[in-house]
């Protein structure tokens, strides 16, 4: 297993510890369908284990390009005007570990959910991302 991915899974636990609720969000793209083409007279052979994806189309997995690696919500209680309602703010973490840095679409991303009044952030700890639920929780 990686240093990211130890650390992504660090992360995730300490989120969760200290009350978020958090996934993994992977994103990807992938290929779905039924059929194949080949050129007139080509004959493939299998080999055995394979996958043969029939009328291939791509579909992506995961949230967005640019979202986090950890989505998930922190569940807040409202201020005394509205007494009794509870509130998901959504949560975006970016794990980076060493020297890794963002690509723009993660920054954008972090930026947009922040200035939206989400948790939009880059973590390289448990740490990181603890002290992002104590900042918007104001701790």
């Amino acid at each position: 297993m990686s240093t990211g991915t130890n650390l992504m899974n660090r992360c995730l636990i300490a989120l969760s510890k200290a009350g978020a609720t958090v996934w993994r969000n992977t994103t990807a793209k992938g290929w779905a369908g039924k059929s194949f083409s080949l050129s007139p007279g080509e004959v493939y052979r299998a080999r055995g284990g394979e996958r043969v994806v029939l009328d291939a189309y791509p579909i992506k997995a995961g949230l967005c390009t640019g979202s986090g690696d950890i989505i998930g919500l922190l569940t807040i209680d409202i201020t005394p005007d509205m007494i009794g309602k509870r509130v998901a703010v959504f949560g975006s973490w970016e794990v980076k570990d060493g020297t890794g840095r963002p690509t723009t679409e993660q920054a954008h991303f972090a930026g947009f959910v922040a200035s939206a009044g989400g948790i939009g952030t880059i973590i390289r700890s448990e740490a990181d991302a603890l002290e992002s639920l104590k900042a918007y929780r104001g701790q």
